[in-house]
């Protein structure tokens, strides 16, 4: 940092890297992995303009990625007296952002995965009918362990 003005340092700019990584293999966008990479690597809260400003991202990507980030759990909003932007930390515990990832894309991608084909099933050959009820099986069994992890990260 200089003279007040944000700027990230080459070990940052790396690990930022890595989260757009960790986004892509959990299905995320890469803005929600930059974004809160961006918060995990900063001890200080940073504004959606400092955001927007440090990942060369647009406001309003930015604010749209902080509030999903919020729904999910994952960042919470801060104020400092006097000071009338919200300003954003990550959720230290890191089992939350698991959780919210779990519950707002995992589970309902699951649901919808599902009613889609059981509507097919009736409408099939058997063989297609049998894949589907395999398909049906192994989501349930899914659904179990993900309720597992849950009860792990809690």
């Amino acid at each position: 940092m200089q003279s007040g003005k944000l700027e990230l340092s080459e070990l940052q700019l790396e690990a930022l890297g890595h989260w757009v990584v960790l986004a892509d293999n959990l299905g995320v966008s890469r803005s929600l992995g930059q974004l809160y990479g961006l918060l995990f690597m900063f001890s200080s809260p940073l504004t959606a303009q400092n955001c927007a400003d440090l990942l060369k991202i647009s406001r309003s990507s930015a604010g749209q990625g902080l509030k999903t980030l919020k729904e999910l759990g994952a960042i919470k909003s801060t104020f400092a007296l006097g000071d009338r932007s919200e300003r954003f930390i990550i959720e230290p515990d890191l089992g939350i952002l698991v959780q919210g990832l779990i519950d707002g894309k995992l589970l309902p991608a699951l649901t919808i995965f599902s009613t889609s084909m059981q509507a097919l099933s009736g409408e099939r050959e058997r063989f297609v009918s049998e894949r589907i009820e395999k398909l049906q099986r192994w989501g349930n069994k899914l659904e179990a362990k993900i309720e597992i992890l849950k009860k792990e990260i809690r």
